[in-house]
């Protein structure tokens, strides 16, 4: 939990984790001890097709979560749904027989807020990824899909595809732990909320009143008249800006270049061509956050 420079207050939270309850290697209470010791505030686990539930630890907030899945082939999509804040019991009876959109649609019914898991190492494509309706967001960077037990943890060239279309859909970053040996609190949320609750976090889920990060603590304003982007960032090696522009001559803000002793924040104002925006922090010790993306203009 930090406190930013307007006095609001921003929890730290993994929302995808698993257990032995499923096919992760730790028991709960183990889980819930590493990551409290590692100063998070709340925790979800997401085990496959079991629901955990809320105040099942007294180290820190753990809130209801699960994890479904509908894995055909590459072709037809691999999709995991990853399920938080259900009010409701996840009907699992229907493991196998549910496509990605009634996924979706029951943990939505259910009260709870649904997340596309992993696109990159699913090999979903932008056209998968938009035919997800009621999703509040997709998992930018997901630790265990990184060495050394996999590859593609990093899906933020997705997001650029999905906003180039016209699709707005918020970030987020995980760990996905299952083997404990590294994979385990690298990956998760600042969230934005004045009470800490099942309730307030899915409401701030659903209103994008988190972001991503490993790390950097960031906020940006954005103003739509000028179409500038500020951003403020804790120290930084660089910060860079991201669009469907394929030629700016500067969206990279680097300490190395020497564009400021020890990155705070940059400014960007956008040009004529570009349809959306987002950054990416890193820090010195490669660490990185993760802005939403943010609509500039219709699409021509």
């Amino acid at each position: 939990m930090y406190r930013d420079d307007r006095g609001r207050v921003w929890y730290k939270g993994n929302l995808h984790t698993h257990s032995k309850r499923s096919d992760g290697r730790l028991e709960p209470d183990q889980i819930f001890r590493m990551y409290a010791e590692h100063g998070y505030d709340f925790i979800a686990l997401t085990d496959h097709w079991k629901q955990s539930s809320d105040g099942e630890s007294d180290r820190l907030l753990t809130i209801p979560g699960i994890e479904l899945d509908h894995s055909p082939n590459v072709r037809d999509g691999i999709y995991h749904i990853v399920g938080v804040c259900m009010t409701g019991e996840i009907d699992v009876s229907r493991r196998g027989q549910m496509s990605a959109q009634e996924m979706i649609d029951e943990i939505n019914d259910k009260g709870g807020c649904a997340a596309l898991a992993h696109p990159a190492w699913s090999l979903n494509t932008p056209e998968q990824i938009m035919a997800c309706r009621g999703i509040y967001a997709f998992e930018v960077f997901n630790s265990v899909s990184d060495k050394p037990h996999n590859v593609r943890p990093d899906s933020a060239l997705l997001s650029d595809m999905v906003s180039a279309r016209g699709r707005f859909i918020n970030l987020t970053a995980v760990d996905d732990a299952h083997f404990y040996d590294g994979d385990a609190c690298r990956s998760f949320i600042y969230l934005h909320t004045d009470v800490l609750d099942t309730a307030h976090i899915a409401a701030a889920l659903r209103s994008g009143d988190f972001y991503a990060s490993q790390g950097p603590q960031i906020s940006w304003e954005w103003d739509p008249e000028t179409l500038t982007c500020v951003v403020k960032t804790s120290p930084a090696a660089d910060i860079t800006f991201f669009s469907d522009a394929a030629f700016v001559g500067h969206r990279v803000f680097s300490e190395a270049r020497g564009d400021g002793e020890l990155q705070t924040g940059a400014t960007y104002v956008c040009q004529k061509n570009e349809t959306f925006l987002r950054f990416e922090v890193t820090d010195f010790m490669g660490r990185k956050a993760w802005s939403h993306p943010i609509k500039v203009r219709e699409i021509n």
